[in-house]
């Protein structure tokens, strides 16, 4: 009789742990729902360009930092096209914002590559957001659309880590469910 109520209990806590994720994953998903990229970039289009060049290149290095430490390119194939799906969200919330979008995926996965030593090509941190705007952006962009496209090397970085987050603890989860069978 003991046995059958601690399986109840596994069965209840597991319940509670789902509801739990559920609810949680709910309340992000309407977070987000929230958030338009468009209040991002109107914070940093207020700034001044030299603070612009300085909040950007503070934000990408950051991030670049903490990819270099995570990623590698196992890890980047299987957070991909979750990372695709997460900024297509941001995407297709502004007209007009193809080449940003387009050039932002290439300067970032470009770097991001050469940060993390793929191909054995390398680039140290931090990088300078002058030699961003000077070296890596082609004549498709207007120079107004600079910092959109540094914003969106950013967000699409966030995406990375968040989505490398997001399977690990999926990962985890998976396991602890396993375990408790």
């Amino acid at each position: 009789m003991k046995k059958n109520i601690n399986e109840e209990l596994k069965e209840e806590e597991l319940a509670e742990s789902i509801s739990k994720t559920m609810e949680n994953d709910l309340v992000k998903i309407q977070e987000v729902l929230d958030l338009d990229l468009k209040n991002l970039v109107d914070v940093v289009d207020s700034l001044p360009n030299d603070k612009k060049d300085k909040v950007l290149s503070l934000i990408i290095n950051k991030q670049l930092e903490k990819l270099k430490k995570s990623l590698t390119m196992d890890i980047y194939s299987k957070v991909s096209r979750n990372v695709d799906e997460l900024t297509d969200y941001y995407s297709s919330k502004r007209d007009g914002f193809d080449a940003v979008v387009e050039e932002g995926d290439n300067v970032a996965n470009d770097i991001l590559f050469k940060v993390i030593g793929h191909h054995d090509r390398k680039l140290e941190l931090p990088i300078d957001v002058d030699i961003l705007k000077k070296y890596c952006f082609s004549t498709d962009l207007r120079e107004e659309q600079f910092y959109d496209t540094l914003m969106w090397i950013a967000l699409r970085y966030f995406a990375i880590s968040e989505s490398i987050s997001y399977y690990q603890w999926k990962d985890k989860y998976e396991k602890d469910l396993k375990s408790s069978n």
